[in-house]
């Protein structure tokens, strides 16, 4: 078994919440790619998924993401339940809570003028909900769906994934979305949370696709040579942009019929997670490679104003590869194939996070 680098306390713990944290960014982007949704689904929402799709890495990133949103008050019930227990008697924080929660309830019961009484029921109900295990939604965003691990006609996604475990899900409009959670073997492999999306059509047998990389930045500000950025946009480059995956068979970026360009590569910054106590929230904005490499010729850094007027945003970026404006131009399953044989983008030591496929039967 690989080791869980979510739990190897060999990385920098801010280093390891930042990647769960973009980790959980691509799954939420591939619901709502999948779902074609107007509005993202919650971040609650996305984790609930992720228990069932792999719980082994929902398990080891959750206390990762928890541990920096402790308030003062969970860190006060934390110690005061280790202070009260014993070996005989372990005490539980929820005991506690609920304890003090009750009291103050009653007090509080009937006035409302009481502010700060009020604001510390808010405090206890807060600390609870972290103590308490997470429930799945009772409305599931996804159903599983096995049936397509046993067809023998389907030969595309059973070449390509080499039998590697993978999960599938119903979709609303009985299309199937195909999840595959890659671990690279080697911790100097783990540089971020990619994500490739795709559209298969087994009717006519062709594939469209997006590549998404995704960076954390500060401020919204992202060195080019943080890390190794400016490596993986050079590869993105040369795997996708210069070998024609942005043209259409014309060998053009604009075909005859109206679209956006054949854009397949992005760049997509994403935030810190926040101090404790705080929200997930993340910006939703996609950068073309070819524009990001641009940009990194003449400037040091990617900026919030250096990509004004050249990213999309994430209210639009899923209506817009749905309706085949943006993306890579259609494929026949062979050049499908024949792209990742000659990349091997599938082998355990890329970077691939997630690799989500939209099967249209």
């Amino acid at each position: 078994m690989k080791e869980n680098y979510f739990l190897d306390n060999n990385f920098e713990e801010n280093d390891r919440r930042d990647i769960a944290f973009q980790l959980v960014n691509a799954l939420r982007e591939v619901v709502s790619i999948s779902k074609k949704m107007n509005q993202p689904i919650s971040y609650e929402q996305t984790l609930d998924l992720l228990s069932d799709f792999s719980p082994e890495t929902y398990e080891a990133i959750v206390p990762l993401m928890q541990r920096k949103n402790e308030s003062d008050w969970v860190k006060y019930f934390k110690e005061k339940a280790d202070a009260l227990s014993t070996d005989e008697n372990i005490v539980s924080p929820i005991t506690i809570i609920n304890e003090e929660l009750a009291e103050l309830k009653k007090i509080t019961k009937t006035r409302s003028d009481k502010r700060f009484l009020n604001k510390r029921v808010r405090d206890y109900e807060n600390a609870l909900d972290y103590f308490s295990p997470r429930k799945i939604s009772e409305h599931k965003i996804l159903n599983r769906d096995f049936y397509l691990a046993e067809r023998t006609d389907f030969k595309i996604v059973e070449t390509l994934y080499e039998d590697e475990e993978h999960k599938d899900y119903r979709l609303d409009n009985n299309n199937i979305l195909r999840l595959r959670l890659i671990h690279p073997d080697r911790p100097e492999h783990i540089i971020g949370a990619d994500l490739i999306y795709e559209h298969l059509n087994t009717k006519h047998k062709n594939v469209r696709f997006l590549h998404m990389q995704y960076k954390t930045w500060n401020n919204k500000i992202l060195n080019f040579k943080a890390g190794n950025l400016e490596d993986q946009i050079n590869k993105l480059d040369n795997i996708l942009c210069k070998t024609g995956y942005c043209n259409d068979y014309g060998g053009k970026r604009i075909g005859r019929f109206y679209r956006l360009p054949y854009c397949c590569a992005f760049l997509r910054p994403t935030s810190k997670m926040q101090n404790s106590d705080s929200k997930m929230v993340s910006t939703g904005m996609h950068i073309p490679i070819c524009e990001a490499k641009k940009i990194m010729e003449t400037e040091k850094s990617l900026t919030k104003e250096n990509i004004k007027g050249k990213n999309i945003s994430y209210k639009i970026f899923d209506e817009l590869f749905n309706s085949n404006m943006i993306g890579s131009r259609v494929l026949t399953f062979d050049e499908h194939q024949k792209f990742y044989e000659d990349n091997d983008l599938l082998d355990n030591r890329n970077i691939i996070r997630i690799h989500a496929q939209e099967i249209m039967l």
